[in-house]
């Protein structure tokens, strides 16, 4: 591969990845936690301390 392609096509790469971190992080701050009666199993874990 041509070296003047490798850099264009990393910064891509690069670029792409950085856009997919941040997409997951906006909708995990959307969304905290699992959001009630999901059966996540730290809310069973907790209830089951409750009781």
């Amino acid at each position: 591969m041509s070296s003047d392609l490798q850099t264009p096509l990393a910064l891509l790469v690069v670029a792409v990845t950085l856009g997919l971190l941040l997409r997951g992080a906006w909708k995990k701050r959307r969304r905290p936690g699992c959001g009630g009666d999901c059966g996540c199993p730290s809310v069973d874990f907790k209830a089951r301390l409750k009781k």
